[in-house]
């Protein structure tokens, strides 16, 4: 499939599928499972290498990332929950200044 079938089909521009390819954004945990339907691949083969999570409770292998995941996490309190999400924006929040001052 070309990039520009899969802009069409995820109705997407063709510029967000280039920065895609070459590594400058990533797709969302939902946008990754289309494309593995589009592509007939298993669910969780793409999201796996983004290093989203899989959740193989769900029968569809929906991907989701990483605040849904503490969010959903049956075995953490929601103290630690909070703290988790906390330290994850902190994360999120340097990786994008840094990632602007490379711009």
């Amino acid at each position: 499939m070309s990039g520009r079938a899969l802009a069409r089909d995820l109705n997407l521009s063709q510029g967000a599928i280039a920065h895609w390819l070459r590594g400058t954004t990533a797709p969302k945990p939902a946008i990754v499972a289309r494309v593995e339907e589009l592509l007939e691949l298993e669910p969780g083969t793409l999201a796996r290498l983004l290093s989203y999570a899989v959740v193989t409770e769900d029968p569809e292998g929906r991907a989701v990332n990483v605040a849904e995941a503490i969010k959903a996490e049956q075995q953490l309190g929601a103290r630690e929950k909070a703290l988790l999400l906390t330290i994850y924006k902190e994360l999120l929040r340097q990786y994008g200044a840094t990632e602007a001052g490379k711009e």
